[in-house]
């Protein structure tokens, strides 16, 4: 199996913005493959060479999309293996993997504990009960 990385010869980019959500590219046999998660729409979008090709609000913590690349049937998966803390993207192609990546590893090398995201929850908290509070 893969440990974390895209296979022989492929490139490969990923880029996260708040904004933006996650975006991976990656090409396979001379076609680009794009895939946009985005933040808070739960809107998937995936281009091949430039086309769209799919457009979906998928509120799942796993989704599956069958694609056209080339003359090949491919099926690129999205699975939120962890909560927040592991977006698996699989392609495969006859049942073969051709590109695997763990997404928020990638975006972010160091990734956040589970005291850091305890942290930011309490914290979040707090400011809402005392806005709430006040608010009253």
């Amino acid at each position: 199996m893969f440990s974390d990385r895209s296979t022989q010869g492929l490139d490969d980019e990923l880029d996260f913005s708040i904004t933006k959500g996650l975006t991976v590219a990656f090409v396979y046999k001379e076609h680009q493959v794009i895939l946009n998660l985005a933040t808070f729409s739960s809107r998937e979008q995936i281009w091949v060479d430039d086309e769209k090709v799919v457009d979906a609000k998928v509120f799942a913590l796993r989704s599956e999309h069958v694609l056209s690349v080339g003359d090949e049937e491919m099926i690129l998966s999205i699975a939120m293996e962890r909560f927040m803390t592991k977006i698996m993207i699989r392609a495969s192609v006859a049942g073969e993997i051709v590109y695997e990546t763990d997404a928020i590893a990638r975006s972010n090398p160091k990734s956040l504990s589970w005291k850091m995201v305890l942290g930011f929850a309490v914290a979040g908290a707090a400011v809402g009960y005392l806005t709430a509070s006040w608010l009253v």
